[in-house]
């Protein structure tokens, strides 16, 4: 398997919400400290090995490494702005179901490892797994499930509630709403 990789629109999005979010001197700081990210461009990919003591260092300075209150806060934020920048078009006919089938595609968006999959439906209950990439880091998880209940939130579905884990290897993200 080839080093995963996360997409550069995504870091750039990121990125910019940080920049936002803990001011210009303190963003700076942080990225003086990890000169291989410099200013992503939308097609470019980047290393996971690369992104994650980016992401990490950031958590660590302004969030919560236990819970990553910063990585999903970032994630919520971002997600609203591309929705209603991007994919309003896109979600003004979607369903749950319409969204689950394309659950693929939104994860290859973003990465370029690995594959979200339905692993488990019920009545208003989903789980998820990432395939193919064994152990992803738990900020990517985290990204995901957080990502996952904004669209849900935007489809007008009450109280969307993700509960991501990474337990023997496997990810999963158990989305109720």
């Amino acid at each position: 398997m080839t080093e995963p990789r996360v997409s550069g629109r995504m870091a750039r999005s990121f990125l910019r919400y940080l920049r936002e979010r803990v001011g210009e001197a303190a963003f700076d700081a942080v990225m003086r400290s990890h000169p291989a990210i410099g200013e992503p461009a939308a097609g470019d990919w980047i290393a996971i090995s690369t992104w994650q003591p980016l992401i990490e260092d950031f958590e660590r300075r302004f969030g919560d490494p236990a819970t990553l209150r910063l990585v999903r806060e970032m994630t919520r934020s971002t997600m609203a702005v591309a929705i209603s920048k991007g994919w309003s078009a896109f979600l003004s006919g979607a369903t749950p179901d319409s969204l689950l089938q394309q659950s693929g595609r939104f994860w290859s968006m973003s990465y370029d490892a690995g594959k979200l999959v339905v692993a488990a439906r019920g009545p208003k209950r989903v789980l998820f797994a990432v395939e193919d990439w064994p152990s992803p880091p738990a900020f990517v998880v985290a990204s995901v499930a957080e990502a996952i209940a904004v669209f849900l939130a935007r489809l007008g579905e009450r109280e969307p509630r993700a509960v991501d884990r990474v337990t023997g290897g496997r990810a999963e993200i158990e989305l109720t709403w």
